[in-house]
């Protein structure tokens, strides 16, 4: 949307953010006492919209840095001027009633009388802070914008009436996504638990705890339960193996095809195909190795996300993975889910890790997953209730996951339509709506 006076939805105004906010105005001076105790919030501490209290320092005047100078009150809005292509913004809620200070990397503001700071929150974060920020920033050596910038950005303008309302909506959509966040938090704290305990044998399937006498001593691993052995990759598998660069083969990405699954896929226990990559069928026919199958284990083994893993479970007529993962398929004696969620288990990364070799980009090779030593129980039917009892909380997590994807792709929706005025709808029909689109 282009912002200019022509182009304002009826009722609205054209303006500027000085007109609407007051910027900057409460401040630390350097006559300020050396001793003053505050805490002190960088542009670091803010991630994802949130401030990670554990990363504010408690400091004095004296000790704190010298960018520490904003005088912080409960409900500023808090924009970081430098990098603001990254959002650092975040609304802030004072946690107590000691002092607290932000950066100067920040510019802090609270709407003036008649107007609503939520609102101008979501108006700069949506597409039109978005545009405006960019354009101040491309080219830059230093990405970063001043005080005089940021009161000049334009901004939409609605009667407070509306800006409530619209401010308001966006805030229902927020609360619900920080509730399944919350409940997403609380799933994946079990599942830890229960990896813990149930991959290591402590907890059987059925929930009681194994009793000392049965467990037996292992040289290497120490306690291990009555019935499990250690087995290297290559004694359980029928296949490990790596895919290769269509690019070396001369083939580039088409919109249909074979499914091309690339470390980017390959999350924390779910296969990703938000964004799918396809190839020709030629590629498949001539890299015949790493044709994928269902229960195959992808684990990736170059880069950042070295050692995640997830089963791939698609029902995909054909597909096909690239050399930065490692294609783990078991023979028929072994549970595919209890073994991926065995090399999820931290302990279980940590040795693996300890295998990567530190190069440009760490990485794992084949033969470390040939002899990689796993602790299992003998019995596949055991390692199936083990493997079911924690996909009971994966279930959970994955639908709520879901849920909060729904939910974002609606917030982003309705930012673009309501903070813009192209949908001016009764609002009340539009909050009855979005409660039976969140329930």
């Amino acid at each position: 949307m282009i912002l200019d006076e022509n182009n304002c939805p009826k009722g609205w105004i054209l303006s500027k953010v000085s007109d609407v906010l007051d910027v900057n105005i409460h401040m630390l001076t350097s006559q300020t006492d050396g001793n003053l105790p505050f805490k002190y919030v960088s542009i670091e501490c803010v991630e994802e919209g949130k401030i990670n209290f554990e990363k504010v320092i408690e400091t004095s005047f004296t000790e704190a840095p010298g960018r520490a100078r904003r005088i912080l009150a409960d409900g500023d809005l808090m924009f970081s001027t430098v990098r603001p292509n990254l959002k650092s913004f975040v609304r802030f809620k004072k946690p107590d009633n000691g002092l607290w200070i932000g950066s100067t990397g920040f510019a802090v503001a609270k709407a003036k009388t008649g107007n609503d700071s939520d609102f101008f929150f979501y108006q700069l974060l949506s597409s039109i802070g978005e545009k405006q920020f960019h354009s101040l920033v491309v080219g830059s050596n230093y990405p970063a914008i001043n005080e005089s910038d940021f009161k000049k950005l334009k901004v939409l303008v609605p009667p407070e009436e509306e800006q409530i309302a619209i401010s308001s909506i966006l805030k229902v959509v927020d609360d619900a996504i920080k509730a399944i966040e919350n409940t997403i938090k609380s799933a994946l704290k079990l599942k830890k638990s229960l990896m813990q305990n149930l991959l290591t044998g402590k907890l059987k399937p059925d929930g009681t705890w194994r009793s000392e006498d049965e467990f037996y001593k292992d040289e290497k691993f120490g306690d291990l339960p009555l019935g499990w052995v250690v087995k290297k990759g290559s004694n359980i598998t029928d296949k490990i193996t790596k895919g290769q660069s269509p690019k070396w083969q001369g083939f580039e990405y088409q919109t249909s095809g074979v499914l091309f699954v690339t470390s980017e896929n390959v999350l924390d226990g779910v296969i990703d195909i938000s964004s799918p990559k396809y190839l020709p069928i030629e590629f498949n026919d001539k890299i015949k190795n790493s044709q994928l199958q269902k229960g195959d284990i992808l684990i990736n083994i170059v880069g950042a996300s070295i050692g995640r893993c997830a089963v791939y479970n698609l029902e995909m007529e054909f597909a096909n993975t690239n050399q930065a993962v490692c294609v783990f398929r078991l023979n028929d004696k072994n549970d595919h889910n209890f073994i991926a969620y065995f090399i999820q288990l931290e302990h279980t990364q940590r040795r693996l890790l300890g295998n990567s070799v530190e190069t440009a980009r760490a990485n794992l090779s084949l033969g470390d997953f040939r002899k990689f030593k796993f602790v299992l129980p003998e019995d596949k039917d055991e390692q199936i209730l083990i493997a079911n009892k924690i996909n009971e909380i994966d279930e959970i997590y994955i639908s709520k996951h879901q849920k909060v994807k729904t939910l974002q792709r609606l917030k982003k929706s309705l930012m673009q339509n309501l903070l813009t005025g192209k949908m001016r709808v009764d609002i009340a029909k539009l909050e009855s709506a979005l409660q039976l689109e969140i329930c």
